[in-house]
């Protein structure tokens, strides 16, 4: 569901922002600086996506084509909020990246492996794990390497009215009260 700025994944109850540009290309580290000092849509809750270890114990850090591990693609389990979204939100394949629904910078037209998106999640000392959205595969990328930040939260962030339509609201609300008041004196 779209608010025009942010998108909420009812499956994952995780709250995107819908333009997943907006937060630039960076190294891993700032990367999760700038989502953590994001204030966007009436929130300071903001952070990189996360990956938890597909097993449950520890990150495999070994390349899989069937998302049994951590590494390679059709990683689409709720451990990786990232190949969640892609895989089983949007309904992409392995094949390449063709759904994007509400989402704005999810495409790279010079680069059909990118843009490739920072995790929060460290995966050995000087690497962190990134999405390679134009193809569908979770990597390792060292964290000083440039890739996309994108900020996410947990939870709904239901529509905020624009200034313009809560005062229009409160006009019609305040014409309403004065007219029951003239129907309730012309009763009297």
């Amino acid at each position: 569901r779209a608010n025009g700025s942010m998108v909420y994944d009812t499956a994952s109850h995780l709250t995107w922002l819908a333009d997943a540009g907006l937060g630039g290309q960076r190294t891993q580290a700032d990367a999760a600086q700038w989502a953590a000092d994001l204030s966007f849509g009436g929130f300071d809750d903001w952070r990189l996506p996360m990956v938890a270890p597909v097993n449950g114990l520890a990150l495999q850090l070994d390349y899989a084509d069937d998302g049994s591990t951590d590494i390679g693609l059709n990683n689409a389990g709720p451990n990786t909020e990232l190949g969640y979204l892609y895989y089983a939100s949007l309904g992409n394949t392995a094949a390449g990246l063709t759904e994007t629904g509400a989402f704005t910078g999810l495409a790279d037209p010079n680069n059909p492996i990118g843009p490739v998106f920072w995790t929060g999640t460290a995966s050995e000392p000087g690497w962190g794990l990134a999405f390679f959205m134009g193809m569908g595969a979770q990597d390792q990328l060292a964290s000083d390497t440039l890739g996309q930040a994108w900020a996410v939260r947990v939870g709904d962030v239901a529509a905020v009215p624009e200034p313009g339509s809560v005062a229009l609201t409160l006009a019609g609300l305040l014409a309403l009260a004065a007219r029951r008041r003239s129907l309730q004196g012309d009763a009297a």
